[in-house]
C-alpha cells in the first residue's frame, strides 16, 4: 500500500516542481540575489549544482566611517564645506542602501615641535566615537577649526595608526609632554561592520624617523599604519584634494578601499565619499539554514566559500545542495542568503533578501550503477555493460527519474526519456510503492536507443527488473530488454553493480 510521506515543511503543489532546477528570474538590480527560488528533485544520497550570482549592493549594509579631518591651515576654506555638507552625506549614506550607520570624527594637525608644528597644534585627536545618532556627529563635526602648521607634510600616519589601534604615543621628552598622544582614542568599529577610515587631506605624510625636528620624526611609520589598518580590517578611503602626495593611493591599495580627488576647497567632499565608498572591496559570502531546519537532511555547501568584489559587483558562487542517504521522502524548504562582509544582505526596506528552495525527496526509489563484466579474470576481462541512474516516486504518486545503459561489447546505447511504470516487490509480495524490506523493482520507461555509430532511435521501451542483495553481495540487473521500431534486444542475469532499493527510510 502506499506509504504516508515523512516531512518536515510542506512544500507548494508537487505538480508544479520540474526534475531541473526552475529560478525566477532576476532584473540584475542591486542588491538581489539570482535565482530567487529554486525547486528540485533530489533523490537520497545524491545531489544537485546550482549557478548562483549576488548582485551586491552599492554600498555595504552595516558602514562604520569614521571621518578624519585635516586641520591644518591650508584647509581653513575646505572645512566650511565641510561642515555644510554633512548633514547631506549623512542622509546620502543611508539612502543608499546603509541600513546601520555608525559615524565618528577624528582630526591631525602635526606634532607641537618646530619645524613639524607650532606649540598648539597636536599629532592626532579623536573628536567624536562612532555614534548611531546623526545629530551628535553633526555637532562634532561643526565645532572643528583650523591651526596653523609647521612644515608642509602632516601627521597623516599617526592619526590613522592611532584610529586603528588607539595605542597612544609617547613622543620625548620621557613623561608628560605637550607632543603625546593619549591611549584609547581609537575608533570603535564593530565586529560585523564594514569597517572605513576616510581620510581627507592637501599634504604630504610625514613618516617615522623623519628629520627637521629637535629629534627623529616620533609618528607611526606608512609600513606600521599599514599593518595596524589590515589587522584591524579597515578600509581606507582617501580624499585627495590638490596637494596630496601617493600615499593615500597606496594605502587605499593595501586595505581594499579607494580614493577619489576633490577640489581644492572640497566643495564636492560628500559626493566624494559615496563614490569612493561604492568603489571599496567587500568580502561575499553566502549562508543557509537548510541543514538546521531540515534535520540533517539537506545540506548546502559554496564554491568558493567567498568572493571580494568591489561593492556593486557580482559575486558568482557554485551551490551543491545535497540529500542525506538515509532521507525519509517528502517535501523541504529551506534558505539561503548573501553575506556582506558578515552582515546579510537586505533590499531598500532593510529586509534581509532570501532565496527560497523546496527539495523534493521521492519517496520510494530504486538507484544505483557501477559496471558487469563477462566473469573472466586478467586480459580476458571485458565490461559488457556500464550503467547508473534512479527512478523513483513523488509523494503523490508520479514517477521520476532517469537511467543510462552502455553494453559495450555490443555498442548499444541506451537512454530512458520517461519513466511510466515502476513495480517493488518482496520476492515477489509486495505492491508498489514498496515496504521498507523491498528487494526487487521492476521498471518499465521510455528511451532513445543508439547502435554503433548510428543515428539515436526514439520511441523505444524498456523493461528492466533491478534485484537488491543486500551488502556486501553484489547486485543485478535480473533482465533487460528493449523493444524498438526496427528491432529487439534482450539480455537476462546481469551479476554487479550496485543497486539500492528504498522507500525513504531504510538505511
Amino acid at each position: 500500500m502506499h506509504r504516508t510521506p515523512k516531512r518536515l515543511i510542506v512544500g507548494g503543489a508537487v505538480a508544479a516542481l520540474m526534475l531541473m532546477g526552475t529560478a525566477a528570474s532576476a532584473d540584475g538590480d542591486h542588491p538581489g540575489l539570482t535565482p530567487e527560488s529554486v525547486d528540485e528533485v533530489v533523490f537520497p544520497g545524491q545531489s544537485v549544482d546550482i549557478d548562483k550570482t549576488v548582485h551586491t549592493p552599492n554600498l555595504p549594509p552595516k558602514l562604520d566611517m569614521c571621518l578624519i579631518v585635516d586641520l591644518s591651515g591650508s584647509y581653513d576654506d575646505d572645512l566650511p564645506n565641510i561642515k555644510a555638507l554633512a548633514g547631506p552625506l549623512w542622509d546620502d549614506i543611508v539612502a543608499g542602501g546603509v541600513t546601520d550607520l555608525q559615524a565618528g570624527l577624528a582630526s591631525f594637525i602635526d606634532f607641537p615641535f618646530e619645524v613639524w608644528g607650532t606649540p598648539t597644534t597636536y599629532a592626532y585627536r579623536l573628536d567624536e566615537q562612532l555614534t548611531g545618532d546623526k545629530v551628535t556627529w553633526l555637532a562634532a563635526v561643526n565645532g572643528m577649526a583650523v591651526d596653523f602648521l609647521g612644515d608642509g607634510p602632516e601627521s597623516q600616519y599617526e592619526a590613522l595608526y592611532q584610529v586603528a589601534t588607539g595605542q597612544g604615543n609617547d613622543v620625548p621628552p620621557d613623561g608628560d609632554s605637550p607632543g603625546d598622544v593619549d591611549a584609547g582614542q581609537q575608533c570603535d568599529y564593530r565586529d560585523d561592520a564594514t569597517r572605513v577610515a576616510v581620510l581627507t587631506t592637501d599634504a604630504a605624510f610625514h613618516n617615522a624617523d623623519d628629520g627637521g625636528g629637535p629629534f627623529p620624526y616620533p609618528g607611526a611609520s606608512a609600513a606600521d599604519t599599514t599593518a595596524a589598518l589590515q589587522a584591524a580590517d579597515i578600509k581606507v578611503i582617501g580624499l585627495k584634494a590638490p596637494g596630496a602626495g601617493g600615499e593615500l593611493d597606496a594605502l587605499a591599495a593595501a586595505t581594499g578601499g579607494a580614493v577619489a580627488p576633490t577640489t581644492s576647497n572640497s566643495s564636492d567632499i560628500a559626493d566624494a565619499i559615496l563614490a569612493a565608498l561604492e568603489e571599496i572591496d567587500v568580502e561575499v559570502e553566502m549562508d543557509s539554514d537548510c541543514d538546521a531546519v531540515t534535520g540533517g537532511v539537506i545540506d548546502t555547501t559554496f564554491a568558493p566559500d567567498s568572493l571580494v568584489v568591489e561593492n556593486g559587483e557580482d559575486a558568482v558562487f557554485t551551490e551543491t545542495i545535497s540529500v542525506a542517504a538515509d532521507a525519509p521522502g517528502g517535501v523541504y524548504e529551506c534558505q539561503d542568503w548573501a553575506l556582506i562582509d558578515g552582515e546579510p544582505m537586505r533590499d531598500d526596506e532593510g529586509e534581509i533578501i532570501y532565496e527560497t528552495k523546496t527539495i523534493l525527496v521521492p519517496e520510494n526509489f530504486v538507484t544505483g550503477g557501477g559496471h558487469i563484466t563477462n566473469g573472466e579474470k586478467g586480459k580476458n576481462r571485458a565490461t559488457l555493460l556500464n550503467f547508473g541512474g534512479n527512478a523513483g516516486y513523488m509523494e503523490d504518486g508520479s514517477l521520476v527519474g532517469h537511467w543510462n545503459f552502455n553494453f559495450q561489447q555490443d555498442g548499444v546505447k541506451i537512454q530512458t526519456t520517461e519513466i511510466t511504470a515502476l513495480q517493488f516487490y518482496d520476492f515477489g509480495g509486495d505492491p508498489a510503492p514498496p515496504e521498507a524490506d523491498a528487494d526487487t523493482a521492476a521498471m518499465v520507461a521510455a528511451a532513445r536507443v543508439r547502435v554503433g555509430n548510428n543515428p539515436w532511435e526514439e520511441g523505444c521501451t524498456v523493461h528492466a527488473v533491478f534485484v537488491d542483495h543486500g551488502e556486501p553481495q553484489e547486485d543485478s540487473i535480473l533482465s533487460f530488454d528493449v523493444d524498438c521500431a526496427t528491432g529487439a534486444f534482450v539480455w537476462d542475469d546481469l551479476t554487479g553493480g550496485n543497486i539500492q532499493i528504498h522507500d525513504g527510510t531504510k538505511g
